[in-house]
C-alpha cells in the first residue's frame, strides 16, 4: 500500500507573502530607523567621545580643556610665563625674571629669555592679532596646532575672551551627524536624541547631508559630514564599530519580525495518510 502525503500550501504561501510585504514595507522602515541610530553612534564616537553613562558632560569639559591646551601651545600669559620661571634653575636669573613678571612687564621677561638664549625671538600679540596668529600655527595637513619653535608669542590682553569664543566650537564636528539624524527623522520628538546638547546647538547647524534611497528595491541611506576635518577626529575603527553595533541591532530586529510573522500565520493542517 502506497503512502500519500497531502500538503496544504496555503499557510506557506501566506508566510512568503508576508515576507514580501516585510521586504516592501517594513524593511525600508527598519533601514530608516537604524540609519538614525547609526548617526547617533557616529556623533558619540566623534571626538570628544560622548558614549557611555555620564559621558556627555565629560565630553563637553574635555572639549573645552582641549581648546585651552591648544591655545596655550601658542600664546604665553603671566601664568604660563610663571611656569617657565619656576623651572629656571639659575637662582639669580629666576629672581630677575620674577621681578619683571611681578611688575607686569611681560615684554621684558621675554627680552631676558632672549638675552640668555632661552628663545631666539619673541613677539607681543595684541588682542586683534590673536585669531590670525593662532590660525597661522595650525598645520594645514593635520589641523593640529603647533608649538612655536625657538619663538615666543606673548598675549597682552583678550586671550581668555578669544579662548571662550573658540570653546563655543566644541561639538561642531559631532553636529554633522546630528543633522543627519534629524534629516532621517522617522521618530517622535528629537530625532537626534542621544547626541549631547552642545553638539546640537543652532550655531553648528547644516553640516550634514543625506542621500535618501529608502524607497529603492534595495533601500539605503547615505550620510555625509561636510566638516573638512571629519576624518581626522572620527577614526576608521570607530566608524566600523558603530556600523557593527547598528547592523547587529538591525539583524536582530529583522529576525524577530520575520519569526513573529511566521509564527502568527503558520498553522498547518494535519497530514493525511491514505
Amino acid at each position: 500500500m502506497a503512502a500519500k502525503i497531502k500538503t496544504d500550501l496555503r499557510e506557506l504561501n501566506e508566510i512568503i507573502k508576508n515576507f514580501a510585504q516585510f521586504k516592501e514595507k517594513t524593511l525600508p522602515k527598519l533601514v530608516d530607523q537604524h540609519a538614525r541610530l547609526l548617526a547617533v553612534e557616529l556623533a558619540n564616537r566623534t571626538q570628544p567621545f560622548s558614549f557611555g553613562k555620564g559621558a556627555a558632560k565629560n565630553a563637553w569639559q574635555l572639549g573645552k580643556n582641549a581648546v585651552q591646551n591648544d591655545i596655550s601651545k601658542v600664546f604665553r600669559t603671566k601664568t604660563t610665563l610663571q611656569a617657565v620661571i619656576d623651572k629656571t634653575e639659575n637662582e639669580k636669573l629666576r629672581t630677575r625674571l620674577q621681578k619683571m613678571l611681578n611688575k607686569g612687564d611681560n615684554r621684558q621677561v621675554a627680552e631676558i629669555f632672549k638675552s640668555v638664549g632661552m628663545i631666539k625671538d619673541y613677539e607681543v600679540i595684541a588682542k586683534s592679532g590673536l585669531a590670525d596668529k593662532h590660525k597661522s600655527m595650525r598645520s594645514q595637513r593635520s589641523g593640529r596646532t603647533l608649538s612655536p619653535r625657538g619663538s615666543m608669542y606673548i598675549s597682552t590682553s583678550g586671550l581668555q575672551t578669544y579662548t571662550n569664543k573658540i570653546m563655543q566650537r566644541v561639538g561642531l564636528s559631532k553636529s554633522a551627524w546630528a543633522d543627519c539624524a534629524r534629516l532621517i527623522g522617522g521618530t517622535k520628538g528629537d530625532a537626534a536624541r542621544g547626541i549631547p546638547a552642545f553638539a546640537k546647538a543652532k550655531r553648528h547647524a547644516n553640516n550634514g547631508k543625506i542621500i535618501d534611497g529608502i524607497h529603492k528595491n534595495n533601500p539605503y541611506i547615505t550620510m555625509t559630514s561636510e566638516i573638512p576635518w571629519a576624518s581626522r577626529i572620527l577614526r576608521t575603527e570607530e566608524i566600523r564599530f558603530a556600523h557593527h553595533i547598528v547592523r547587529e541591532k538591525m539583524i536582530k530586529m529583522a529576525n524577530y519580525m520575520i519569526k513573529h510573522a511566521a509564527k502568527k500565520n503558520f498553522n498547518p493542517t494535519p497530514r493525511e495518510n491514505e
